[in-house]
């Protein structure tokens, strides 16, 4: 095997472009949300950028640990579903992989330490080790459960938001005058980390299991109990379906926010990128029938997180 084929087993082993749909999104929700719409572009009191930049490395390093503990136990099941794309077992052995997710979950939980001693909070430094550790089980056991390992990716995704905004409110509280200034600003903000929080949930829970419907010969034979495996591939695509149209509803709901306040870049980016992905998808949803097709279900769900994430651009120019 090539050198230049070994480093694209070893980017989708750590799952680059997911790596960099986090760093994008956490800088995005820094720059795009509570800079303008908090600050009013005045950054002075934000978190410096070097601790910033450590929440992110923190993320990433915790998510690629995980992403490694992951493949390790999935080896059985990767053998059946993807073999030509194994990594653990085959390129890097299985102890070694372990070995990379004690190390990066590790520093990854130490970077975090630092930064809940820097906003002066212990119990924020300790969502990086109980990720670390949820990782860990979701990987054994979880994942192998009836929805919980779907709620639980889902629920880490959200949380790729969600601790971009707890950090930055921590380190405001740290300045008690401008905290209390800034208290009602803080309350629409969070409205809007919310928002893209639950997008995030939603889309990565649907996703998740289609990405189920694509493995389930491998996850059959290891005793996986997914849902598409207890209840069929017909029961999966209406929950599927259902959970595509909750979205659409929320979003159609925040569309309406944005017309009315006019931002019309908004409106309609948002219409072309996201919403009509949407649609497509439910349609994809009823005439798909192999792992190929289910495959480009799940890259049309990353298509739509993206472009979601990305709407932050423009409604940070609307300010």
């Amino acid at each position: 095997m090539s050198f230049f084929s070994k480093l694209g087993k070893f980017a989708g082993f750590i799952r680059l472009p997911n790596l960099l749909i986090i760093i994008l999104t956490q800088f995005l929700l820094r720059y795009c949300l509570f800079s303008p719409f908090l600050y009013n572009g005045d950054t002075e009191v934000m978190s410096s950028i070097l601790d910033f930049s450590l929440l992110c490395l923190a993320t990433l390093l915790i998510t690629s640990g995980g992403y490694m503990i992951n493949d390790y136990f999935d080896i059985r099941i990767d053998e059946i579903n993807k073999p030509a794309q194994l990594v653990v077992g085959k390129l890097i052995p299985g102890r070694t992989a372990i070995k990379w997710h004690i190390l990066l979950t590790g520093l990854g939980s130490l970077i975090g330490f630092y930064l809940a001693y820097k906003v002066r909070l212990l119990s924020f430094g300790l969502i990086f080790p109980a990720v670390g550790l949820l990782l860990w089980f979701y990987s054994a056991k979880y994942k192998r459960l009836l929805f919980w390992g779907n709620f639980i990716v889902a629920l880490l995704s959200a949380l790729v938001v969600l601790i971009v905004y707890l950090f930055e409110f921590f380190w405001l509280r740290l300045h008690p005058d401008f905290f209390a200034d800034l208290v009602p600003d803080l309350f629409w903000v969070g409205k809007l980390f919310l928002a893209y929080a639950m997008f995030a949930f939603l889309v990565t829970f649907y996703r998740e299991i289609i990405k189920d419907m694509e493995d389930v010969k491998g996850d059959a034979k290891v005793g996986c109990r997914t849902i598409p495996i207890v209840f069929g591939i017909t029961t999966s695509r209406w929950i599927v379906t259902a959970l595509v149209v909750l979205t659409i509803i929320l979003l159609l709901a925040g569309l309406l926010v944005v017309y009315h306040l006019a931002i019309m870049s908004v409106f309609w980016y948002l219409v072309l990128t996201t919403l009509s992905p949407m649609i497509y998808l439910v349609y994809r949803v009823f005439i798909s029938n192999t792992p190929e097709e289910y495959h480009i279900m799940s890259n049309i769900c990353k298509i739509i997180m993206v472009a979601g994430v990305l709407s932050m651009q423009l409604i940070a120019i609307s300010r």
